[in-house]
Parts: structure tokens; sequence; C-alpha cells
């Protein structure tokens, strides 16, 4: 018993060894972006974002830059991430890191094979967003400061989470996600791009933190929609917000409708706030064809309006959610045909659908899904419900 015993204790001295791989704070950098280009000399060209801590609070900041950019150039994503000491001092730290951005002329050359990469690390999460530069060079992305966050990184991040979140203009696509739509039988990707407005050289400048009116700034602009892992075209920002009805991923949005069902693009309009939405998909092939019945219920307030008609008749509400309805189910049909004629993708996840729902029949699209998309039926049902008409019952245009 007494040899039992000193064995146990001599078993737990491995197990207090203490923080074998720790670090020191004053040795290490926080990563928060990432951006991807094609090099000059090499494949890639690797910048990342890293914040300086006492810059990004206004105890501790003194005016200086709140963020630092290094870049690298190699043949492998890989390798670029893990000898940044070449041009950095400290050790960077990937953990953290809140936005991926990827050049449009990498993702249209389908360079994406370094994707790999963060999919396997086991030092970077799966939390951070994915956007697609669109006209320029990623890296100047991550050189423009900002009053808000300041990081360029962080902004974007919060920036593209409250699209999604507010109006519905951006998709909620993290790695993997990407990962598993990309190797999805009957889906395609998408990415969120984003566009520098303005002058590259002046955004990395204290004074464009300190302006009103930045003389450089990133807009979240398109999404980008992929095809055997190339970049083939974009999508308006109200065509994502059709995409993400779809899809069921709504949740909140305002909708802009014409007061008379039929009316041209200049009559009188109003809005319909959205604050809740439902989707449901059948998917079912009929005679060889595949068809999906796509039904989408809301439910919102009036938002504003500069209609004539008198929001105290019951009748008025129902000629309102008429033309919502009309307008939206046009707009999602366009959006179908877009990416069936010029896309030739399904970044809808029709194909999933149908695997989920007809899997015998969706057997013999296994390979060759495109083909099915192409001659897909779209029924599609947009029901709208103006719930009540905001703080005021009538309308002072209307007095």
């Amino acid at each position: 018993m007494k040899w039992l015993k000193w064995f146990i204790l001599l078993s737990f001295i491995p197990l207090l060894s203490g923080c074998w791989d720790r670090t020191e704070l004053s040795k290490t950098s926080i990563v928060t972006g990432m951006a991807v280009d094609k090099g000059e000399s090499f494949k890639y060209k690797l910048t990342i974002e890293t914040t300086e801590a006492r810059e990004m609070t206004p105890q501790t900041a003194s005016g200086l830059a709140p963020s630092n950019i290094a870049s690298l150039e190699g043949n492998s994503v890989a390798e670029l991430a893990s000898k940044f000491n070449i041009v950095n001092a400290t050790i960077p730290i990937y953990s953290h890191m809140r936005v991926l951005v990827i050049s449009e002329e990498i993702a249209k050359d389908g360079m994406l094979d370094f994707m790999d990469f963060f999919d396997r690390n086991r030092q970077i999460r799966d939390d951070f967003m994915i956007v697609i530069a669109r006209a320029g060079k990623a890296e100047e992305i991550l050189k423009v400061n900002n009053m808000y966050k300041k990081s360029a990184s962080l902004k974007l991040f919060s920036q593209l989470t409250t699209m999604q979140k507010d109006w519905g203009g951006a998709p909620d696509i993290k790695l993997n996600d990407y990962t598993r739509i990309y190797n999805s039988e009957g889906q395609a990707p998408v990415l969120p791009a984003v566009q520098l407005i303005g002058d590259p050289k002046k955004g990395g400048n204290v004074e464009n933190l300190k302006s009103e009116d930045p003389d450089s700034q990133v807009k979240v602009n398109s999404l980008g929609a992929f095809k055997n892992g190339k970049l083939v075209g974009y999508a308006s920002l109200r065509e994502v917000r059709d995409l993400l009805f779809v899809q069921d991923n709504i949740k909140n949005t305002a909708i802009t409708a014409n007061c008379e069902v039929g009316a041209k693009e200049g009559d009188k309009k109003f809005e319909y706030r959205v604050t809740h939405s439902s989707t449901k998909i059948t998917a079912k092939e009929v005679k060889g064809i595949p068809h999906f019945y796509i039904k989408i219920k809301t439910e919102g307030i009036l938002d504003g309006t500069t209609c004539a008609n008198k929001l105290e008749d019951k009748s008025t509400f129902e000629k309102l959610e008429l033309s919502i309805n009309k307008i939206m189910e046009r707009e999602i049909q366009d959006l179908i045909i877009k990416t069936k004629e010029q896309f030739n993708a399904d970044i809808f996840g029709f194909g999933d659908l149908l695997r989920e729902q007809d899997y015998k029949n969706f057997k013999k699209y296994k390979d060759t899904w495109d083909d099915g998309y192409a001659n897909a039926k779209m029924h599609i049902s947009f029901n709208s419900e103006i719930k009540r008409s905001g703080l005021r019952k009538g309308s002072f245009l209307t007095n």
C-alpha cells in the first residue's frame, strides 16, 4: 500500500507542471483581421492587422495609430502565417481574428485552396466573417481607420453583423458555413462583398479616424456568388435580402412598395417594416421536372407612407399588402432567373431541399444539379400582414 501511495503521488507530477506553453502578453499581438491578395513575386500576399490595445480605449489613447498592418509574400498562406516575425516584433495570436478579406482577383481565379489552412488550424476559430474586396486589393480594406471601433477589422465585423440583423443585406457566413456549402451537392456558396470608397492612401491616416466626413471608408455593397470555387458574379443588396427571405434568414427589414398595384416607379410609395418572417419550401419532382413551392409569410408595421389612402379603412391595408406581395414575388422570381442565366448556380440551396424531401428523384442530379436547377419550376407566394400603422392612426397627408 505504501508503494501504491507513492506511485499515485508521482503520477500527478506531470499534471502539476504549470502553463508549459504560456506566452507573455508583452511578447504577443492580437490579430483581428487578415487579407489575401495575389503576390507580385509569389502566389499570395498575406496581410494581417494587429491592434494596439492602448489606442483602443479613450483612457489610454495618445493619438497614435490604433492598429498595425504587416504583409508578406509567399506560395503558402500557412507558411506565411507562421513567419510574420520577419516584419513583426511580437508573436501573432490568430484566435481572435474577426474578418478574412479575399481580393476579387483571387476569387475570380479560383485560388481559394488556402481556405483549407483556416479550416484545419486549431488556433483559428470558425466565428470570423469572410468577405470579398470588390474592385480593389484586400489589404486596402484593413488599412482604413474608423472613428467607430478604430480597428478596420472590428468595425467591418460589427458592420456586417448589424447589416444582417437590421436589414438583411449581408448573409451570416462563417468558416464552417462556407466549408459546408462548398462541399454540398445542392447549393453554391456565396460571400458578402465590400468596396473601399474614397482615396485608399488616406484611409490609413490618423486624420481619417478623426474626420466627420472620412476621405476613405468601407461599404458593404453586394454579394459574390461562386461556382466550382470561382467567383461568377454579384448580387445587389436588394437581391441579397430576397435571397435571405427564401432561406428563412430574415430577422428585420424594410420593404418599399407602390401605393397602388401596378403603379409606375415614380409614383407615391410606402414603407413596410418587417418584424417577423417565416419561409416554408416544399420540393418534389413532377413529370421529370423539379418543382419548388416557396411560401413566405411576414408580419410588420407601416413605417412611413406618402399614400393618400385613409388608414382607418380596412380595405386600405389589404391594398397595401397586395402591393407588397406582388413586388416581392416579382423580385424573388427575377433573382432566381438571374442565378440561372448569369451564374448557372443554385445559391439558394434548392438542391439540398430536394435531396432531403425527394431523394429518390434527386439521385439522378447528384453530380449535375446545375441541369436540374436550370429546368426547375418555382412557385412563389409572398404573404404580408400589416399589424399596425405605427404611432399615428391617420396620416397628416390626408388631413
